[in-house]
């Protein structure tokens, strides 16, 4: 009994000690569940987003980040989601060049159009990380 379970508990990295991978995949976590429902689009679009951000990355690391942004956003209330998306930015502005972030506004308005609906909740969180990283995203409202 024992000897193949895990008693190691997964740890989850407040957004002040995330990486950058780990950081732009709570990003985009958020944006999937926006709309209460994460699409088979959206999460190939951050797939492609990740591959391009940090072609290094391993993708059972970036998996495990994926599992545990859609955990913990999930169990937050709307208000906490924002105090906390908020949190993912400022450790995403201190992380990433200028550059990174200038190349996530393209790819943050590619998956909220990913599954062919722009929801006012997607939006809102493209205003907030507009004002946050500072950055234009052009996002098709008509999708």
């Amino acid at each position: 009994m024992g000897l193949f379970s895990s008693n190691k508990k997964q740890i989850i990295n407040a957004p002040q000690d995330m990486s950058p991978l780990e950081s732009v995949t709570h990003l985009f976590a958020a944006i999937q569940i926006a709309d209460q429902e994460a699409s088979y689009e959206e999460k190939e679009s951050w797939i492609s987003a990740i591959s391009k951000l940090f072609p290094e990355h391993t993708s059972d690391r970036a998996e495990t980040f994926f599992n545990q942004a859609h955990s913990i956003l999930a169990s937050q209330n709307s208000s906490e989601r924002q105090d906390y998306l908020r949190s993912v930015l400022e450790r995403i502005s201190s992380l990433l060049s200028k550059e990174q972030i200038d190349s996530l506004g393209p790819m943050i308005a590619h998956i909220v159009e990913a599954d062919g609906i722009v929801m006012t909740s997607e939006m809102e969180i493209v205003y907030i990380v507009e004002e946050i990283l500072g950055i234009k995203i052009k996002v098709d409202e008509d999708e």
